[in-house]
């Protein structure tokens, strides 16, 4: 992530390291096989590297949710041409009690400035008790990074070298309407530099990310790029959640990594759909229409 500081009026690429890179964590999950000796289930364990989608999986299981079922074909599909790698990973979504680093703010009826926000879809990157950073998912602008005909009228001061030019053809996404003078990275590479926000999920390692694309080893489509970003101070994200105004929920890495770019279901639709129920029916309401 390219942080949001106290900068002069101009375009940098500092790197916030706010948010500590914690390793992924290995969950033991004991499902029931055969009876064994005793007459008594016995219990096989299954090792899982993501503690999102153990927790997933708990969900489901106490829901009897089958993610497949509510998984929107047309967005597969095109993701499947887009990134075939990320196509074949799971794709879930379900509520939350809280916010949290990682995770996702979906915006309600009742959003603030609804002109800017309306069905807006926010990756946490930041949350403590100082307050609350998100970038929006949904958001992309008709600018590319490059410099030139389609792309920024600038070069971006303090950016790693070559960046511009390695990563020319990538959109930039509206991360917020704060500090639109920075700039933010998001991937799914353990980079030199980059943070965690959660397991596969990492803002932040541009120089590694540079050298990573230049040298072919990384597809530059892989990397998402956002100007901006939502802050809230203080308790201000809590406030705006307990009146209802955003919906918190955690979802698979696929959906906050992948390029939202002319999707058949919109990205807000389609997680509101995996988290089922009311939250299900209220995205086939007309009055949500984009």
């Amino acid at each position: 992530m390219l942080a949001l500081q106290q900068l002069q009026p101009s375009i940098s690429c500092k790197v916030a390291r706010r948010v500590q890179q914690s390793p992924r964590s290995a969950l033991l999950h004991r499902t029931r096989s055969a009876a064994d000796d005793t007459g008594e289930a016995a219990e096989t364990p299954t090792l899982y590297g993501d503690w999102r989608e153990f927790r997933a999986k708990l969900v489901a299981d106490a829901g009897k949710v089958n993610w497949a079922s509510r998984v929107s074909e047309e967005n597969s599909r095109l993701l499947q041409v887009q990134n075939p790698s990320l196509a074949g990973e799971e794709t879930w979504a379900h509520a939350t009690a809280q916010p949290e680093v990682g995770g996702l703010l979906l915006a309600s009826r009742d959003v603030p400035d609804t002109d800017k926000y309306w069905q807006a879809v926010v990756l946490l990157v930041q949350h403590s008790a100082a307050g609350s950073v998100g970038l929006i998912l949904n958001r992309p602008s008709s600018l590319k990074l490059g410099v030139g005909r389609g792309g920024l009228k600038f070069a971006i001061i303090g950016a790693p070298a070559g960046m511009q030019d390695t990563f020319a053809e990538s959109r930039v996404y509206c991360g917020g309407m704060v500090r639109q003078d920075v700039f933010h990275i998001l991937h799914g590479h353990n980079l030199e530099g980059s943070v965690a926000l959660a397991p596969g999920v990492y803002v932040g390692g541009e120089a590694a990310a540079v050298k990573a694309a230049a040298g072919g080893l990384i597809a530059a489509e892989n990397f998402k790029f956002f100007c901006g970003a939502m802050v809230w101070e203080g308790s201000e994200l809590q406030q705006e959640i307990d009146k209802g105004k955003w919906y918190t929920a955690a979802g698979s890495r696929n959906l906050c990594l992948k390029q939202v770019l002319q999707l058949p279901k919109p990205l807000w639709r389609e997680v509101l759909g995996l988290m089922g129920g009311d939250y299900a029916s209220m995205a086939k309401e007309d009055d949500f229409d984009e």
